[in-house]
């Protein structure tokens, strides 16, 4: 595509980033003589209804974010289609912007909490102006905000944004059957398809704590495992996760990841106002890593040209966190049928067997539900390797116990039970599935907890390698 001419105006010079939705250009826009970023939507091509209907669908889209006129917010100058018939593919032409992705910056550790506050502040006061038009941004997070060489904060990739409006849900082209969103960021609220503009400040609140301590607030091996933990798991303090910070982050911050949006913060602009009351906080070192700043005085050497395109700087994807594709329906599904596994389905059985067997035989259950219970609550993504080390062993121990149990007891089904082939029914029976159900989550639960480990070792392993990659 180097040299074709888009439009009759956009000439494409030379290619930045090639992404799941298509190819970012720099090009030159003839009628004015000025470098522009044009992103082909190249997987928006072709004909059919489907085809017709999702083009129809982003260009309303992009009418939406060309409204969005903010020195923080992207600008887009043009939209228009290349090619005829089924051969139609739509390019968004918007202003080149030269800097470096938070996500970059994130991988360096190129951060101090000065930086995360001034930030921050503007990131609060491109979504005020957004929400102010009733757009909301759903997919906050690094790779979607830019920091020009004069520290001037860019947020991009409004063009998934919907109209934050209650009744545009009749609208035929929301319907998608989608949620729009990254796991890693999502908020309780968006990630059951009821998104709201304090969705975009409680993703928000995720970035501000991974670029203070290093970390997001919840580690999941997968994309539902985070969705899981933003439904269900209470945030640790950043303090207690990187030294050096100030509790008035912390309060803030906690404020921000409520799983009430009536707890956070009403609107972007009282976040904003916040966040420059702490811009003057006293910094602390960088979690890991290179500790040097990104220049942010004029004369600098210019950085790479960066546009919003999904994937297009081709960098290592932190696991679970690749955007959200799956139907809604579909991700409610597997994270109800988590919390059944760890709550509904030993409290269910905890009550038939309470009705079934008799009181003397319900504390062997009652203990076993207690462990899950227990490990539940304690051994969490986030709990110190001490805490892990004091709970695997009484699991162990009692998943053991039980197991033996449930082998004596299958002794005496043979010894009384048994008669012309047919088990009598009895109590023990359903005891001894009982018990099985609860080793079972026992072993599920730790299995997950170390595999979420297992990724988030790697994923800092890998952090650490580029950023000590010159």
């Amino acid at each position: 595509m180097r040299d074709q001419l888009l439009g009759g105006r956009y000439r494409l010079v030379r290619l930045l980033g090639e992404g799941g939705m298509g190819q970012v250009w720099e090009a030159l826009d003839e009628t004015l003589g000025r470098p522009v970023a044009v992103k082909v939507i190249s997987v928006l091509a072709g004909g059919g209804s489907r085809g017709n209907e999702t083009r129809v669908r982003f260009r309303r889209e992009a009418r939406i974010t060309a409204q969005l006129q903010h020195a923080n917010i992207v600008t887009i100058h043009d939209l228009g289609e290349a090619g005829t018939g089924d051969g139609k593919v739509p390019f968004l032409v918007m202003e080149l912007i030269r800097g470096e992705g938070l996500d970059a910056m994130l991988r360096r550790r190129a951060v101090t909490l000065p930086d995360v506050a001034r930030w921050g502040a503007q990131i609060c006061d491109a979504l005020a102006a957004a929400h102010d038009m009733g757009v909301m941004h759903r997919d906050i997070k690094p790779s979607n905000i830019l920091i020009t060489p004069s520290g001037l904060v860019k947020v991009l990739d409004f063009g998934i944004a919907r109209a934050a409006d209650p009744y545009a849900t009749a609208d035929r082209l929301t319907q998608t059957g989608f949620i729009v969103g990254t796991p890693a960021y999502m908020a309780p609220e968006q990630a059951r398809g009821f998104p709201e503009p304090r969705s975009d400040l409680y993703a928000l609140g995720c970035l501000l704590f991974e670029l203070i301590t290093g970390q997001l607030p919840f580690q999941a091996p997968d994309s539902m495992g985070y969705l899981s933990a933003h439904l269900t798991q209470e945030p640790p303090t950043p303090s207690s996760v990187a030294t050096g910070i100030p509790s008035a982050w912390d309060d803030l911050l906690l404020t921000l990841l409520h799983k009430d949006p009536d707890r956070r913060y009403p609107n972007a602009a009282d976040l904003s106002r916040a966040l420059r009351q702490l811009d003057h906080a006293p910094e602390h070192a960088p979690p890991a890593g290179d500790s040097s700043h990104l220049p942010t005085t004029p004369g600098t050497t210019p950085l790479p040209p960066v546009v919003s395109t999904p994937g297009a700087h081709k960098v290592p994807v932190r696991p679970g966190a690749a955007s959200a594709d799956a139907p809604a329906h579909r991700r409610v599904l597997l994270v109800g049928m988590d919390i059944a596994t760890r709550f509904v389905l030993p409290a269910g059985l905890l009550l038939l067997y309470s009705w079934l067997i008799p009181s003397e035989g319900r504390f062997g259950i009652t203990l076993s539900l207690g462990v899950v219970w227990v490990l539940t609550a304690v051994l969490t993504s986030r709990s110190r390797r001490l805490t892990r080390w004091m709970g695997y062993p009484p699991a162990a121990l009692v998943a053991g116990v039980l197991v033996v149990d449930a082998i004596k007891k299958q002794g005496s089904w043979y010894g009384d039970g048994w008669k012309d082939g047919i088990l009598y029914d009895s109590p023990y029976t359903l005891q001894v599935l009982y018990y099985a159900v609860c080793v079972l989550t026992i072993a599920t639960y730790c299995y997950r907890d170390d595999k979420t480990r297992r990724a988030r070792s790697e994923h800092d392993a890998s952090n650490s390698a580029e950023a000590s990659t010159p």
